[in-house]
């Protein structure tokens, strides 16, 4: 099995609607480490309107969790970041520091709600780049808005952007329809990462090994490697992505 680096996870605790206390998070780490997950991007919902001005509790929750995985896994890499909701004038977070860059990368992990429309989805990751960052589009097989612009898809990763899908996908972890997307946007080689946007210990598990029956079955071991670590090594390390 080959080593993870989950890119997207809401494993600090008291942040979001992730893990709820420290116990919940000492836990997922447990069960990332024990998945084979050796590298973890943090990055809690900043959402102001959802979960407030939640900064402190996310610097804090990350030391508490450093000095768990320097005590008890210190192979263990992490690095922290936000996973931006779109609301209107999210963008002016990113220049005031109050929302985090992926391990203060140019690269930006932003999120919509599925049911977003096309016009206000495209218009804001537009703003981003314009802006110099890199968006990272989270859970991109989710967006219902895009199962018909797959045009889009291509300009968007043809001018620079990533695609980010989640591992619980590949077996139908959101459903018919996001399966069909994810796979769909696998097999073209439009997919540069894929993480687990981890939530809890149950439904949304930190578990990165469920999607390699379908990545082993339909990609190459350098393409799997790329997809499940090398790419997300990149981004937090600021590079230029693998296609």
């Amino acid at each position: 099995m080959p080593q993870f680096f989950d890119l997207h996870s809401h494993m600090l605790c008291g942040v979001d609607d992730g893990a709820k206390n420290v116990e919940d998070m000492f836990s997922m780490l447990e069960m990332a480490y024990e998945d084979g997950i050796r590298a973890i991007c943090l990055t809690p919902h900043y959402s102001p309107y959802m979960f407030g001005d939640n900064v402190t509790e996310r610097e804090r929750s990350y030391a508490v969790l450093r000095e768990y995985v320097a005590e008890k896994h210190p192979d263990m890499q992490l690095f922290l970041g936000n996973e931006l909701g779109y609301y209107q004038g999210c963008a002016q977070a990113l220049e005031t520091g109050r929302c985090r860059t992926l391990n203060n990368s140019r690269y930006v992990l932003m999120d919509f709600s599925e049911g977003e429309d096309f016009f206000t989805l495209s218009l804001a990751v537009n703003q981003v780049q314009r802006m110099g960052y890199m968006v990272v589009l989270a859970h991109a097989e989710r967006y219902r808005c895009l199962f018909h612009k797959f045009h889009w898809l291509e300009t968007f990763v043809d001018e620079g952007g990533i695609i980010q899908v989640t591992a619980s996908a590949c077996r139908a972890g959101w459903g018919t329809p996001s399966e069909r997307q994810c796979k769909k946007l696998l097999r073209h080689g439009l997919v540069h990462v894929v993480s687990t946007d981890g939530h809890n210990l149950t439904k949304r598990q930190p578990k990165m090994s469920v999607c390699l029956p379908y990545l082993e079955s339909h990609f190459d071991e350098q393409t799997i490697r790329r997809l499940v670590w090398e790419n997300a090594m990149r981004i937090v390390s600021d590079g230029l992505i693998q296609f």
